[in-house]
């Protein structure tokens, strides 16, 4: 699993699209508490469901960082409604998303990170 600040458009576009990964993208801010906490819960959350199906690594799922001031022109493309917001794609395809700190939404997303990345 790799942690990847978005600095731009073009840097986005790269790693969603032509590149061959199951991402989250996660919009955030600086100023926004319950953003770092998501991060956190979504780091833990992806270790256990690792151990659980006892998958050797998470090279293949990423974490993409976007934050909400410094990266103005992500945000337009997606114009989340709340922070922090989470999309998860492979392969630059669109499979699910959530908003806010919701767990549930956090665990069932991340099941189907799992599922993309042991089928692809």
């Amino acid at each position: 699993m790799s942690i990847i600040q978005v600095q731009t458009l073009a840097d986005f576009q790269q790693m969603i699209i032509t590149e061959k990964r199951v991402a989250f993208v996660v919009f955030v801010a600086e100023w926004c508490p319950p953003c770092v906490k998501l991060i956190d819960s979504l780091k833990k959350e992806l270790e256990q469901q690792r151990s659980k199906i006892n998958m050797k690594n998470l090279q293949n799922i990423d974490i993409l960082i976007v934050d909400h001031d410094q990266c103005p022109s992500v945000v337009k493309l997606f114009n989340p409604t709340v922070l922090p917001y989470v999309y998860l794609f492979e392969k630059g395809k669109y499979i699910a998303q959530f908003g806010a700190l919701d767990i549930f939404a956090l665990q069932k997303t991340v099941m189907k990170a799992f599922e993309y990345a042991r089928v692809h």
